[in-house]
């Protein structure tokens, strides 16, 4: 079964990039899915393979 990992409470405006930091080992995480979520966010999730781990953020566009 696939984690689902909920987003962060805050939005970012931040530029979307395929590698980002892992917050719990600080391996490079790869963009795994940008998820429409209305017509003004989207869902980025980003997995980390190293540890198995996830973030997911609020991105406005």
């Amino acid at each position: 079964m696939l984690l689902t990992f909920r987003p962060t409470p805050t939005c970012t405006r931040f530029q979307t990039s395929i590698e980002m930091p892992c917050m719990k080992c600080g391996a490079q995480m790869r963009l795994a899915t940008i998820e429409r979520r209305d017509q003004n966010y989207d869902v980025l999730t980003y997995r980390c393979t190293p540890c198995d781990s996830g973030e997911s953020f609020l991105k406005a566009r």
